[in-house]
């Protein structure tokens, strides 16, 4: 007697409900989500208890989005995505999706209640990303819900299309030149000289600011002369890479030169410290990575000092890739360096940057040797 949950057949990720109770025996077929089975079961179990009997007839009733979508956030997006990517879809859900859609029962939730919510949101003056942000939080239970077999079609696909909300105009990108770059270097060595690496690193690699914060030593390879990208730091946490990946990226002369006297530096301050050891991130503060915020504010402070306009620290990657392709770099060598997950992302970017050195080449036509081409035969009338 009793209610268990059971994957039949074995391997194959359907999980049913077998219910034996007072000689009468069900089986319910619940889909591909173990969580959702055992938490039926836990109820109908609890049910059974109280002498709730009409349950063995009674079809499961699917569960209100907020308890499904809890679910997906715990079981899927945790384990397998960033934690900050995690933090962000649980922040969208409590402050835009729960309100509206959190106690409707899944397999009630209509096309038109989505519409009706993210049109809401565009009234409010929320922007177009972020909405697009809840479409895709919404549809990501929707999609496990579909596999799942609580419901027969995703009532997300294809309704932002319907709502032909205006794109919020992208933000142009805003890199500084050779001059730039060399007034910002310099106004660093003069005012904040123990960053001087830092944003020199910044400079010549054109890394996530996560990325620099999270270099350790043993990450570059001096005779090969490049760093192995293998992580990212942010929230006081270690992450891997915004892609998900490692990659190589070179190291001009200036820079190996610039990080061989900071090791330096840190050997002398391991053995004045008395423990000979040094710590294993480049740049650190007592041991730990430095905080993001602890960056952005010299940063700020040497573009004033440096007379420069005030940018984005995002923008030094941006400043990197945009001197690159001045310099006759390819975009597949860009690509590489920035670790894009795909050449379409380096030239929807940078594309406009990307020298057109082809435009004679259309003049090339001009000096081939006339051709001479068949004129069609004249066709004498009878």
């Amino acid at each position: 007697m009793g209610v268990k949950v059971r994957e039949r057949p074995a391997g194959s990720g359907i999980w049913w409900i077998y219910i034996d109770h007072q000689g009468t025996r069900k089986a319910k077929k619940i889909g591909k989500n173990e969580k959702l089975a055992l938490k039926i079961a836990e109820k109908i179990d609890a049910k059974l208890k109280l002498g709730d009997v009409g349950i063995m007839d009674d079809k499961p009733k699917p569960p209100p989005f907020k308890e499904y979508a809890q679910l997906w956030l715990e079981g899927y997006i945790k384990p397998l995505r960033r934690e900050t990517t995690y933090e962000r879809y649980q922040s969208i859900m409590e402050r835009h999706v729960y309100p509206v859609l959190g106690k409707v029962p899944i397999d009630e939730i209509k096309r038109g209640d989505i519409r009706n919510m993210l049109l809401a949101l565009l009234k409010k003056g929320i922007s177009w990303e972020t909405v697009l942000l809840v479409r895709n939080v919404i549809s990501g239970p929707m999609v496990h819900a579909l596999d799942d077999e609580i419901i027969t079609a995703n009532p997300v696909s294809g309704v932002f299309r319907r709502i032909n909300a205006p794109r919020n105009p992208k933000r142009e990108i805003d890199p500084l030149n050779h001059e730039g770059v060399v007034l910002f270097l310099e106004a660093c060595a003069k005012s904040y000289p123990e960053h001087s690496a830092f944003f020199l690193t910044a400079f010549r690699t054109g890394m996530r600011l996560g990325e620099l914060l999270a270099l350790q030593w043993r990450d570059i390879d001096w005779h090969g002369k490049f760093i192995l990208v293998r992580r990212s730091y942010k929230r006081g946490r270690l992450n891997h890479t915004k892609t998900g990946k490692q990659r190589r990226v070179d190291m001009s002369n200036q820079l190996i030169a610039a990080l061989k006297e900071l090791h330096l530096t840190r050997k002398k301050e391991a053995l004045e410290s008395g423990t000979g050891k040094v710590e294993e991130f480049i740049f650190h503060r007592d041991g730990k990575p430095i905080a993001q915020n602890s960056i952005r504010y010299p940063f700020k402070r040497i573009l004033e000092k440096a007379g420069l306009r005030e940018i984005r620290f995002h923008d030094i990657r941006h400043t990197y890739a945009s001197l690159l392709f001045s310099d006759g770099a390819s975009p597949v060598y860009v690509k590489e360096q920035m670790g894009h997950s795909s050449i379409q992302i380096t030239v929807d970017i940078y594309g406009h940057l990307i020298p057109n050195s082809n435009r004679d080449m259309v003049n090339r036509l001009d000096t081939q040797p006339a051709a001479t081409y068949p004129q069609p035969a004249k066709i004498e009338k009878a």
